[in-house]
């Protein structure tokens, strides 16, 4: 009989999925398996890194998946986007725990979809897992335990352009940098595009603010599923605030909406020859609401560190270790409601990301409404 006790890794060689396959096979040898579309560098990642893992081939967005023995496999880990909910079907007919790094809230909804097969199934499913969306909700869903009423959650995104990014990443940025998408806010639903209504936020380890434009992470889709906020959006910067600006400048004269036509490697060339800005990242939540005396109030979660894909690797790591050791938890759950918040953040130390948090009565994050680049009620 076949031991059940493998980690499948899916995507187990690109720019996030390697570091999460180092990881996994160092802290679990032997019982790693990373496949893809390309067998030969999967082999070479395990070669080059000395790992004890079996690499394989795979393709699931064509469903080829002749080398995957489903009874070996006790989870298996997403690191690339696909809409195809057929290798998903698979997982669940096995009884395999299945994560995914998925940045769309399209590519999130499609597990709800899955709801009944999810149910019928002995495994735990967790959709999205990484920086934004995964860590985001973590932080706001902790965040959210300590007010009595919530009038809104801001979440700010700061990624450095100095980092190498992965091509599915840069695929995704040029695709969302233009796009037209809703947010909830404290008068309704509200039709925005990204890089607009300019909003600027001190983050917690530095000494100015700086300006931030909203865009269509999946977070701010994915949040209100399990926290009552009356209002919600996610905003984006770089490290380099002149880089920031030019892309607020091009949505203004309308330059951004023909960056879905850029080839995706040809600009990541241009990323990785130009090396513009530093490889810090941020993501900090803001959340404004009411304690139990009806007393207004704020707090902030920042998690910091020199790497955006370790963060989002590390964190996926944590998701598929959580996965594999758990015994108790079954059916559809998001990370927030299984993951241990004081676990976690010891977890990324170790990996060199930070978490960081401040709490104040004096509301110094809320900005009245009227402001430039505001909406309505929220900015």
């Amino acid at each position: 009989m076949v031991d059940k006790d493998k980690i499948l890794i899916i995507g187990g060689y690109g720019t996030v999925g390697s570091i999460v396959s180092r990881q996994l096979a160092l802290q679990y040898p032997s019982k790693i398996i990373v496949g893809g579309r390309n067998k030969d560098k999967a082999q070479m990642l395990i070669e080059q890194n000395g790992l004890n893992a079996k690499a394989i081939y795979l393709d699931v967005e064509k469903e080829r998946l002749k080398e995957v023995d489903f009874n070996e496999i006790h989870t298996a880990v997403s690191c690339i986007e696909t809409m195809n909910i057929s290798f998903i079907l698979e997982c669940l007919q096995f009884n395999i725990n299945y994560t995914e790094v998925g940045a769309s809230f399209k590519a999130h909804k499609r597990f709800f979809e899955l709801s009944d097969y999810i149910d019928n199934a002995d495994c735990l499913v967790i959709p999205s897992v990484g920086l934004v969306p995964g860590l985001s909700n973590i932080l706001a869903f902790n965040g959210a335990k300590q007010f009595a009423e919530i009038d809104e959650i801001h979440t700010y995104v700061i990624l450095g352009l100095g980092e190498s990014h992965g091509v599915d990443s840069v695929r995704w940025m040029l695709e969302k940098a233009n796009s037209s998408f809703k947010i909830k806010t404290k008068k309704g639903s509200v039709g925005v595009k990204g890089f607009t209504h300019p909003r600027s936020t001190r983050l917690l380890n530095e000494q100015r603010e700086r300006t931030f434009y909203l865009f269509d992470f999946s977070d701010h889709h994915a949040i209100p599923l399990l926290v009552d906020t009356k209002a919600i959006d996610t905003r984006i910067g770089f490290d380099s605030k002149v880089i920031t600006y030019l892309f607020y400048l091009f949505q203004k004269i309308g330059v951004l909406k023909w960056f879905k036509n850029i080839s995706p490697k040809r600009f990541k060339k241009v990323l990785d020859f130009i090396r513009i800005g530093s490889e810090r990242f941020g993501l900090q939540i803001e959340i404004n609401g009411k304690d139990s005396l009806g007393m207004q109030y704020s707090i902030k979660y920042l998690a910091t560190g020199e790497n955006e894909a370790l963060a989002t690797a590390t964190a996926t790591s944590y998701a598929s270790e959580l996965m594999y050791l758990n015994k108790t938890q079954k059916g559809l759950k998001h990370i927030e409601e299984v993951c241990d918040f004081d676990e976690l953040k010891g977890y990324l130390e170790k990996h060199n990301v930070k978490i960081l948090n401040t709490s104040d009565y004096e509301n110094d994050t809320v900005q009245p409404s009227g402001k430039p680049g505001t909406y309505g009620t929220t900015s």
